[in-house]
């Protein structure tokens, strides 16, 4: 069954019944492994993919990439403390990314930082988080809270309002213990699926996953963290509880006004009912 939450809600594009996001090739990056060095070279690959990292600056550009590591982030929005899903979709540097994440729980969580006094990797949720997660990009990790589903949207960084498109998603990967459970469904215009990617296992190892696409065709994705949610009783066997660290993406495209794609689409047509 199609998970409820990947309904589109940024944009919708169809116009003239053309496809509302064209066909694109993907080339996808998948590793796992006991230690940060374990999937190094396939992240280094996927953002050497997405091009020259960009600053986090309230501008859009044409090109390159971004990312997140969460370690700059302020115990303000460190646990225990919620951890805001809009908040790399900001108005100023250093928080402008053009990334939002939602989910169907109760919102999300960043782990404590040594420095602030609070327990590291969401031992002050369940103290068995402290041995079972590790981090990519020492030292904060990423998760939702009542729920194992995040929904990610893109917005042009220099209008937080403005959906966007990119060329690419990749998403370091915690404690993936068993091999079906962590998933990444890459979403077009229009809530079209074009890839479902399935995580590697590594248990209380790192995992990467990411897709990079020939043209900004990715709206928005849906990523399940094993299956069940982060919290002090989850040991039952079976359970499978993962975690996140660092989001590399392309630079966020601004989607065009439904008028212009409108008006493109009238042109095309119009040119191929010219051809003999």
């Amino acid at each position: 069954m199609k998970n409820p939450f990947a309904v589109p809600t940024t944009a919708c594009v169809a116009v003239l019944g053309l496809s509302a996001t064209p066909a694109a090739a993907i080339t996808e990056f998948s590793a796992a492994g006991a230690d940060p060095a374990a999937i190094q070279a396939t992240v280094d690959a996927f953002r050497a993919a997405l091009g020259d990292l960009n600053a986090p600056a309230p501008v859009e550009l044409t090109d390159g990439r971004r990312q997140i590591n969460w370690d700059a982030a302020p115990a303000a929005v460190s646990s225990p403390n919620p951890f805001p899903g809009d908040f790399f979709n900001f108005t100023a540097a250093p928080r402008a990314r053009g990334i939002e994440f939602s989910t169907p729980g109760t919102g999300f969580a960043l782990s404590g930082d040594v420095d602030d006094g609070t327990a590291i990797r969401f031992a002050d949720i369940n103290p068995t988080y402290e041995a079972e997660f590790q981090a990519f990009s020492e030292e904060r990790i990423f998760t939702p809270r009542g729920s194992n589903v995040t929904r990610v949207d893109f917005f042009s960084a220099a209008d937080q309002t403005t959906p966007a498109t990119t060329d690419g998603l990749g998403v370091v990967f915690a404690d993936v213990d068993l091999p079906d459970t962590t998933t990444i469904d890459y979403y077009g215009l229009g809530g079209n699926l074009l890839l479902s990617q399935t995580v590697q296992a590594a248990d209380e190892g790192l995992s990467f996953a990411g897709a990079a696409f020939d043209t900004a065709a990715l709206a928005y994705a849906i990523i399940t963290t094993g299956n069940f949610d982060i919290g002090p009783t989850d040991g039952a066997f079976g359970y499978d509880v993962v975690v996140m660290d660092d989001f590399i993406f392309g630079e966020p495209i601004s989607i065009p006004e439904p008028s212009t794609a409108a008006l493109l689409s009238l042109g095309a047509l119009a040119m191929l009912r010219r051809r003999p």
